[in-house]
């Protein structure tokens, strides 16, 4: 009797070589969104599978329709080096009691962060921010109050909280091959008659641009969808 051979497993991914193709992927997605090559939802769509990719060709199947991106590429955040690293913010305790708490701009996150909002209202605005690799924790407690959190499209984001009649809007796109030298942004905590929001938006854009814009791609979709469906009831006649 010949020996059945077994089937051989696959080669893991190298994921240093997976981490460097995901950011190129979605610089490039973002570049394509900002050109307005891609509309809201199908940018937030690819994003999200960019992130929870685990191979190259499953990053390299996100692009392939999109053709060579453009001579200006947007550039991500770049990664602190080994110096910056060694003295690294370990831990951060913002506290907003009947007042205000906003932090935005360039700067270092710490690896560790506490955010308690008791009747009051916070902003955490990490576009322009700088991780370590690896995990930071971002525990929040929200009491009558409220906290908004603003990421960028390379951030992973993981969530996990509880509300008691309050609200939580989570953005989980944290579920790719984990990595090390990966920023990776784990929001947990209690919201109780307070609500937090997790809002994805490009740097130097408000809320109220955000918003517009989103609108204005959405009306867009719309009228092209009835002009499809009205070309297809004309042929029908």
């Amino acid at each position: 009797m010949s020996e059945q051979k077994l089937p051989v497993p696959a080669k893991p991914e190298n994921l240093v070589a997976l981490r460097d193709r995901r950011e190129q992927v979605i610089a490039g997605l973002t570049e394509h969104f900002t050109r307005d090559i891609l509309d809201v939802d199908e940018f937030d769509r690819r994003i999200d599978l960019a992130h929870r990719a685990t191979s190259l060709v499953q990053l390299d199947e996100l692009v392939v329709d999109l053709g060579p991106l453009p001579a200006a590429t947007t550039a991500l955040v770049p990664q602190p080096s080994d110096e910056m690293l060694a003295d690294w913010p370990a831990r951060k305790r913002w506290l907003a009691v009947m007042g205000g708490v906003e932090k935005k701009g360039r700067w270092s996150v710490p690896r560790k962060m506490r955010v308690i909002c008791f009747w009051g209202g916070a902003s955490l605005d990490f576009r322009e921010a700088q991780f370590a690799p690896g995990i930071t924790e971002l525990h929040i407690t929200a009491i009558m109050g409220g906290l908004e959190i603003i990421v960028p499209p390379w951030l992973g984001v993981e969530t996990d909280a509880t509300t008691v009649m309050g609200g939580f809007e989570e953005l989980d796109r944290g579920h790719g091959v984990p990595d090390p030298g990966r920023a990776m942004l784990r929001i947990s905590g209690l919201a109780v008659m307070g609500g937090v929001s997790i809002d994805t938006r490009l740097p130097g854009e408000t809320r109220r641009e955000a918003r517009k814009r989103i609108k204005k791609e959405r009306k867009a979709l719309a009228s092209g969808a009835q002009r499809t469906l009205g070309d297809g009831n004309t042929k029908g006649r």
